[in-house]
């Protein structure tokens, strides 16, 4: 007699399952994660980009030009190392030249890894220049 009314309580259970303390099992989650959590500050360079716009005026001066094409480095069309590039920007002392005269043009060719292009831009940014970067045509 005992095993019937064993079967008779199985089959009035409710079938639901229980969710009374998923909120509270979500809200120790949520501070677990705020407080395991570490910010990181990313590395970044700011760059002063020109406007993009077309001189009034033709520029008598020649533009300084930082040409990467794959693996390596080419400062006004001579081979350089990024040590060598670094050097070179810090001579033309570009933090005491005004407006134009401060534009480095920066070319990248494909297949050139990120990083070449990454320690360029910040060359130039942190060597005062102005950086115009050279979009060539898909072909």
């Amino acid at each position: 007699m005992a095993s019937k009314r064993h079967i008779k309580e199985k089959k009035n259970r409710d079938l639901a399952i229980p969710t009374d303390s998923f909120s509270d099992i979500a809200f120790l989650l949520i501070i677990y994660f705020i407080l395991a959590t570490t910010l990181t500050r990313v590395r970044s360079i700011t760059a002063d980009l020109p406007s993009g716009e077309k001189a009034s005026q033709a520029q008598p001066d020649k533009t300084s030009i930082v040409n990467l094409r794959g693996s390596e480095i080419f400062f006004n069309d001579k081979k350089t190392s990024m040590e060598e590039l670094n050097e070179r920007l810090a001579a033309l002392k570009l933090g005491e030249l005004d407006g134009s005269k401060r534009v480095i043009m920066l070319e990248s060719s494909r297949g050139t890894p990120y990083d070449n292009y990454f320690q360029a831009l910040a060359a130039i940014s942190a060597n005062d220049g102005v950086v115009a970067i050279v979009q060539g045509e898909d072909k």
